[in-house]
């Protein structure tokens, strides 16, 4: 067998119990990896009647059969029934750690029960045993780090850990890895502390045998060049996502104020990224096997926070901690990133958290007396980093904001909700009036199969939107960015490209999704020369639908249908605040047609359900077959 190492590592917490299974061949063929093949796990041992945060939940990490190969390919995806949502939960991060997992000799981890009592999972090639974690557990991620690195001896190896968040169960926590980078999204880290499990610490020694090295070679040399000589390098390669910020305003003026307002004053100039790369960095970092060094290494030299350091800094931090707090303090902005790293927080979600209880607190919804003294006024840091104290530790009122936006929303009551934008129980305010117009954007973000989510479908990086020339556009053509028509086709092919991205574990901002160069048919070839499994770009358009069809069938099976496709509160309810979108409204009708439309293309019928035929067209008759005697297919 090339390109995967062929074993699945199963990990029973409450016996102790590790067993090596081989990778089966329905799996990695009609699967491959990363979020494919976790996607299917998960659907086969978990189901409606799964707590979340019970022992009987899954925790799967996953690579690909290219991931070590040099090719961008070392992310990892975390996936198990998700405590924030209640669906479909998975995550994705870049770094090391896939990398290291196939190095050991193993392609996915599957984490079953409960430890009686912290542990910490190493895994040293074959090797495989649980160790006690008791005195890990409180630490940050940052001392696990250390003292699990000094314990086993080794400085080279890597760890997926959870802090004190993850710990105290707090719905938006995360897994961090020994990089700095976070699988964010849908409380990971939460499912982690659930099963008493601090980390996960991985060396290999092995390397990755491909089919065709010579062809292995020459194809990684020439993606390699392509990507450099790409006209998004010289800026993304220097910034990364913080980029963005100046793209973001250029569109709409900025959101403030949780989206009330939008400002078109130069107050956030010190958080640009040139300023902030000028006064902050240090330098800059690659994941493994990646041309594109977007990582940042940061370091305060004044100020409140003189002396802290940090990694791995993002748009998300400078939008959700900066403008939609109304907060002009970049050292601020990364002491909270930082923290939330620390915590193992959900920089994204948290983010939005803080600005929404910033307007719950303007509006009199919650006082003082209910945040524990502090006093949430737009732009006070110090409230903000003692808000993120409160999440990562469950207490005050962040024990209400770490249970998630409809949780906490229905505890302060008072029509909170109306004063937040989510989907699926994810916020969605990222953008403000640029999201408010991006049609295609939103429907990415409303029929993402783990809730509202800008890594999956959503449009963004359009024709005269963020990309530097419309010739780096390689989909379908789509219509005017505030139109419902001409939009679900583009839509669909952004969803191939972030599912087989994630099944492959390659970075998506190496991939035509964002004008780079990476698209369906350079994954195709990778496939075919590291594991000598010939495919081209229409096997790995049905590997696509049939992954997110399984996905799309989680959460059928959950209760989700067409009147859960959609982003509810602000962002829908309220117009345009600004030119050149002030007075924008949502069209019901529109929205519904362009529904129609992406449904048609991903195989799904009127109720957002998949098609019987569609689902046995890809070799899915068994969850048909459930679908329907659960009495959800018509």
């Amino acid at each position: 067998m090339f390109g995967w190492a062929g074993t699945v590592l199963r990990v029973d917490l409450t016996s102790g119990k590790v067993e090596k299974a081989p990778l089966s061949d329905y799996l990695r063929l009609n699967y491959l990896g990363g979020r494919g093949l976790n996607t299917r796990i998960l659907y086969e041992e978990t189901g409606p009647n799964t707590d979340p945060l019970g022992p009987e939940n899954r925790l799967i990490f996953g690579s690909s059969p290219i991931t070590g190969t040099m090719v961008a390919s070392s992310r990892v995806n975390v996936s198990g029934k998700s405590p924030l949502t209640g669906i479909l939960g998975d995550s994705n991060a870049g770094g090391h750690f896939g990398a290291e997992l196939k190095f050991a000799g193993y392609d996915h981890i599957v984490i079953s029960g409960r430890a009686p009592k912290p542990v910490y999972l190493w895994i040293n090639n074959d090797t495989v045993e649980l160790r006690d974690a008791g005195h890990l557990w409180g630490k940050s991620t940052e001392e696990t780090d250390d003292i699990i690195k000094q314990e086993v001896g080794d400085p080279g190896t890597v760890l997926a850990y959870i802090g004190p968040a993850g710990e105290n169960l707090v719905r938006v926590a995360t897994v961090i890895n020994s990089e700095h980078c976070a699988c964010g999204r849908t409380g990971m880290g939460a499912v982690m502390g659930s099963k008493n499990l601090k980390a996960v610490a991985v060396r290999g020694t092995r390397g990755v045998k491909v089919a065709d090295p010579e062809g292995c070679r020459n194809l990684a040399k020439e993606l390699q060049e392509r990507l450099v000589h790409n006209m998004r390098y010289p800026t993304f390669s220097i910034y990364g996502t913080t980029e963005l910020f100046d793209k973001e305003r250029k569109v709409a003026p900025f959101p403030i104020k949780n989206i009330q307002e939008a400002d078109t004053s130069d107050r956030f100039e010190a958080l640009r990224h040139e300023a902030m790369k000028k006064k902050f960095g240090v330098k800059n970092r690659a994941c493994f096997g990646c041309a594109n060094h977007c990582q940042h290494f940061w370091e305060i030299k004044e100020g409140p926070y003189a002396g802290e350091k940090g990694g791995k800094v993002e748009f998300a931090t400078q939008l959700y901690f900066g403008l939609l707090c109304d907060n002009t303090d970049p050292a601020s902005i990364l002491k909270a990133h930082k923290l939330c790293n620390q915590y193992g927080l959900d920089v994204g979600e948290v983010g939005q958290l803080i600005a929404a209880a910033m307007e719950w607190y303007q509006r009199g919804l919650i006082s003082r007396e209910d945040t524990g003294g502090i006093e949430l006024d737009w732009g006070d840091y110090e409230a903000i980093i003692e808000m993120v104290h409160q999440l990562g530790r469950r207490e005050g009122f962040g024990a209400v904001l770490g249970e998630g936006v409809l949780r906490a929303a229905a505890k302060v009551g008072n029509g909170a909700l109306n004063y937040v934008s989510h989907s699926k129980g994810i916020l969605a305010t990222a953008g403000g009036d640029s999201l408010r117009a991006n049609k295609a954007y939103q429907l990415g973000l409303a029929t993402s199969t783990r809730g509202a989510d800008h890594l999956r479908g959503a449009l963004a990086y359009r024709p005269g939107v963020f990309l530097p020339s419309d010739s780096l556009w390689k989909g379908p053509k789509v219509g005017p960015m505030s139109s419902y028509d001409e939009q679900a086709g583009g839509v669909r092919y952004i969803t191939t490209i972030a599912t087989m991205a994630d099944t492959l574990e390659i970075c998506k901002f190496n991939t035509v999704r964002v004008g780079q160069e990476i698209g369906l048919k350079e994954m195709a070839a990778l496939v075919t020369v590291t594991t000598g499994v010939k495919t081209d770009e229409a096997a790995l358009q049905d590997i696509a639908d049939r992954i997110w069809l399984v996905e799309r069938s989680y959460l059928v099976r959950e209760g989700i249908t067409r009147k859960d496709d959609a982003i509810f509160g602000r962002v829908t309810n309220e117009p345009g605040v600004a030119e050149p979108y002030k007075g924008l409204k949502h069209d019901p009708d529109g929205w519904d047609r362009m529904l129609d439309e992406f449904y048609g293309l991903m195989g799904l019928d009127k109720n957002g359900i998949p098609t019987r035929s569609r689902l046995e067209s890809l070799g899915l008759k068994d969850v048909a077959d459930e679908l329907a005697r659960m009495g959800k297919l018509s």
